[in-house]
């Protein structure tokens, strides 16, 4: 028994001195990074998010400059009142000029769940510009049609 442990002894010291990490498992090497190819390494979701609006939020100013020039927009975590039965994602102050946005709803609660995440949001954005002028989403899309 005692010739067992030195046994284990010398290996787990042998181990330790290797130039194999503990993190190499089995010789199979590193593994690859957690995340997906949706996220570049080292951006969270909220830069992601807050991208895909200011670009959108160009797009309007550049394409609408007689509706737009004072569009201000806001980005959010949560509506200030999570308890209302009808969970907003947008909001719309034609005092202002401005739009708030809220990231997780919008994220997360869509209607409709479409396939690119940049496609949610940009939805979100337009739509919700769209109820500040009055106007149809599809008008701000493609102006021409």
């Amino acid at each position: 028994m005692r010739l067992l442990w030195f046994a284990c002894q010398e290996y787990n010291d042998t181990m330790a001195n290797s130039p194999i990490s503990k993190r190499d498992r089995h010789g199979r090497g590193f593994r690859r990074p957690i995340p997906s190819k949706l996220f570049r390494y080292g951006i969270a979701r909220s830069n992601f998010f807050q991208g895909v609006v200011e670009d959108t939020c160009s797009y309007l100013v550049d394409s609408f400059p007689e509706k737009f020039t004072k569009l201000e927009w806001i980005i959010e975590e949560f509506p200030p009142s999570a308890l209302d039965p009808e969970f907003k994602r947008w909001l719309s102050d034609k005092t202002n000029m401005s739009i708030t946005l809220y990231r997780i709803p919008i994220e997360r609660l869509g209607k409709e769940r479409l396939p690119d995440p940049r496609m949610q949001i940009e939805h979100a954005v337009i739509s919700a510009a769209a109820e500040l002028v009055d106007v149809d989403p599809w008008d701000l899309i493609h102006p021409n049609r």
